[in-house]
């Protein structure tokens, strides 16, 4: 095998399946990068057996046609490194070589037979959604399941293909976040499934690269993610997903509207207070007027009045503002409509269509809150 290429094409290439390596993998072959060139083209493909990630270069320059399997992390931080505008790489009996006009390097490899086998997407009952939309679908709810990992329901995205709908739900048993999307679904597909956070995150990945449309396949087993030039591939979680519906509370009779910058910046100021121990900001609507304030036991007081719509009865309600920052921090609507009920009951967020974030409330009554 000899190809010739520019290096900004390859190092993208390798951005694209480097991740899917992991360093705790005991197995050594999944250390490895498998480079195939044929028909003026260089696919690089990576997998830890859960997750595997191809990528197809198309403006590659292939002289020897053939294949190898060497170690990405020493390959990649060639690539990476490269000063030069082309790059040469040959593989020699057994051995990668990577050269230029002032640069010389020769890597071990390994056999490729060994290399184990990576799935194929096929062309049938998918869907296609804009890769902006499903980016932004993932960044409403992939950072609840990325952060506290360890209560149920957190350790993936539930998936459903209905109708003409595409939905994502992650939650923590604390918070939830819901979004649902139209899509062109004309075979009628109706599927779901739930993606493990490695999953997730190389989705968002390949996306990223992507300049128009993305087809997404589920199977019994693992999901497919293809785009122009990327195929992901992704084992699924198995069981069935936490009937959530019923968490999202449908009786909710107080409406507020908010700016969402101005909220999130007196959240930010009233939250300064709060301790790992005492994370419990209260919450008072009053007429046309928010009061935002923390009494930690063991740093101060803090509070803040800000503008809202509202004209409903009194209401106090305790939340966990490191939730909502969270929240508000991957939406970008300037206004956040909050329907609320009373002190007992989970609020619930929207922003624009189709995006739901439902948060717990906290006991006004307790001192310590975790």
């Amino acid at each position: 095998m000899k190809i010739k290429c520019n290096k900004e094409i390859i190092k993208k290439g390798f951005h694209i399946v480097e991740n899917v390596i992991s360093g705790s993998n005991v197995n050594p072959m999944l250390q490895n990068v498998r480079i195939v060139a044929e028909d003026n083209t260089l696919e690089l493909s990576t997998t830890d057996m859960e997750v595997s990630v191809s990528y197809l270069i198309d403006s590659v320059e292939v002289i020897t046609p053939g294949k190898m399997v060497g170690p990405e992390t020493q390959i990649s931080s060639i690539v990476k490194e490269w000063t030069e505008d082309s790059i040469e790489i040959t593989e020699e009996k057994k051995k990668c070589v990577i050269k230029g006009k002032d640069n010389f390097f020769k890597i071990l490899c390994t056999d490729p037979e060994g290399f184990p086998t990576i799935p194929q997407f096929i062309d049938d009952e998918y869907i296609e959604i804009d890769k902006d939309v499903l980016l932004d679908m993932i960044k409403k709810t992939a950072f609840i399941i990325l952060g506290d990992r360890t209560k149920h329901g957190t350790s993936g995205v539930f998936l459903e293909i209905s109708d003409k709908y595409l939905k994502m739900v992650a939650n923590d048993g604390r918070r939830l976040s819901e979004v649902k999307k139209k899509i062109e679904n004309t075979n009628g597909i109706s599927k779901s499934c739930i993606i493990p956070i490695k999953g997730i995150l190389q989705m968002q990945r390949i996306a990223s690269e992507q300049e128009d449309l993305v087809k997404i396949r589920i199977e019994e087993k693992r999901i497919f993610v293809k785009t122009k030039n990327s195929i992901l591939c992704s084992q699924l979680l198995e069981g069935q997903y936490p009937k959530y519906e019923e968490v999202i509370p449908t009786n909710l009779d107080k409406k507020i509207s908010v700016d969402r910058a101005v909220f999130t910046s007196a959240i930010r100021r009233v939250s300064i207070m709060t301790t790992d121990e005492y994370k419990l900001l209260r919450f008072k609507f009053t007429g046309e007027k928010l009061e935002i304030k923390c009494t930690s036991p063991d740093v101060g007081e803090s509070k803040t009045v800000i503008p809202v719509e509202y004209s409903g009865e009194e209401l106090e309600i305790g939340l966990n503002p490191e939730f909502l920052l969270d929240f508000l921090k991957n939406v970008d609507s300037e206004g956040i409509q909050l329907e609320l009920k009373d002190h007992g009951t989970a609020g619930v967020f929207k922003v624009g269509t189709g995006c739901t974030y439902v948060v717990m409330p906290m006991n006004l009554g307790d001192e310590k809150q975790a």
